[in-house]
């Protein structure tokens, strides 16, 4: 008869390993973590190995137990895959993992016995190599990693030295062993996902996002004039591309020094991005030259809104760095052709007009380029 105190340890202990299973799948599915699904899929194998152990079947146990070892492979080949120079140690695992394994766990469902201590083996010897080299560069989740196959190890082999000993005495150490490798792996692998997914977004932000003036990528500007050339063919909905050129940067590095051209450049970046509103978007080109597109709007309704308010925004307020300096803007304005045009290439000829307007300034400040120019 088993002791009640025990009956509830293991309850406890399955009941966390259900909990982790419920938590790795959530993660999972939120944050396209394929490592999460193998680990929640291993400890739904562990507690359905304890049940079989509690229950008196040691021989499907023991399958079970080499199943949970072949779902840990498969994790851990994911959670190293970022280092390098594993290709010949992953092969090795994964074919531990996926083939030996599997098929060691179907001799022994069919009555071979002690193929578990066999497993562990094998097990160990390809997981090894990938945890020593991926370990400099998988801090510091790997400190939890680390312990939780140690105990997934230690479980394994107490079970298999045990014979599969089903008494409540010996099930409890391995359930316990169990336990704190599914916790310690689970968050080893959440860590690494919260590494990993903040890495990505710093990438993404970097090719994305000016960090000068935090307007848009000239990468992201491309897309959306190719996002704006689709809706022109469906719908004939009209867009416009105007190219900003800060007229008196150079002036101000000159007389100010350049930490004043360089917050003339943030208050014009500001500036503009509060003049398109919501209806576009700004890009940093170069230094002195920031390109906007303004989605919805024909050319003479970008010409007379958002140019006009553009060029008022510079003469609104001085510069805070340099009292009695104001904004000057000079415009080229284009519409966005229907022909396939890449941004890139629009964005050249309307900087080889604003180089001309440059050479010979006039007071006029807003160009417009016909479509046959932009396609000629």
């Amino acid at each position: 008869m088993a002791d009640p105190h025990e009956l509830v340890a293991l309850g406890a202990f399955a009941g966390a390993q259900v909990l982790v299973v419920c938590l790795s799948a959530v993660i999972a599915n939120a944050y396209r973590e394929r490592a999460l699904l193998f680990h929640g899929a291993a400890v739904v194998a562990s507690v359905i190995t304890l049940q079989l152990l509690f229950g008196g079947h040691t021989f499907l146990a023991e399958a079970g137990l080499l199943l949970v070892l072949s779902l840990s492979g498969m994790q851990l080949r994911e959670l190293v895959n970022h280092a390098g120079a594993l290709r010949m140690p992953r092969r090795w695992l994964v074919t531990v993992s996926a083939v030996v394994l599997p098929l060691l766990a179907l001799a022994t469902f069919f009555g071979q016995e002690h193929l578990l201590l066999v497993g562990l083996a094998a097990w160990t010897g390809g997981l090894v190599v990938p945890v020593l080299r991926a370990w400099p560069q998988s801090q510091p989740w790997a400190w939890w990693l680390v312990p939780g196959l140690l105990a997934l190890a230690v479980g394994a082999a107490w079970f298999g030295w045990q014979a599969g000993d089903s008494e409540p005495d010996q099930v409890l150490p391995v359930a316990a062993l169990l336990t704190a490798w599914s916790s310690a792996v689970y968050l080893a692998s959440v860590w690494r996902s919260r590494v990993f997914s903040e890495t990505r977004v710093r990438l993404d932000a970097r090719n994305t996002v000016d960090p000068l003036t935090g307007l848009s990528t000239l990468l992201v500007m491309n897309e959306r004039v190719s996002a704006a050339r689709n809706l022109i063919k469906r719908y004939g909905h009209p867009s416009v591309l105007l190219l900003v050129h800060l007229e008196n940067l150079p002036r101000l590095a000159h007389e100010y020094g350049p930490e004043v051209a360089e917050s003339a450049l943030l208050v014009a970046a500001n500036r503009i991005r509060q003049a398109i509103g919501d209806g576009g978007i700004a890009a940093r080109l170069s230094h002195s030259r920031i390109a906007v597109l303004a989605e919805g709007a024909s050319l003479a309704d970008a010409t007379a809104n958002v140019a006009s308010r553009i060029l008022v925004a510079g003469l609104k307020d001085p510069l805070p760095m340099a009292p009695g300096e104001f904004l000057q803007f000079r415009i080229v304005l284009a519409a966005v052709p229907v022909a396939e045009i890449s941004g890139k290439a629009v964005l050249h000829r309307m900087g080889a007009r604003m180089d001309e307007q440059l050479i010979e300034p006039s007071e006029r400040r807003i160009h417009t380029l016909t479509p046959d120019e932009i396609t000629g």
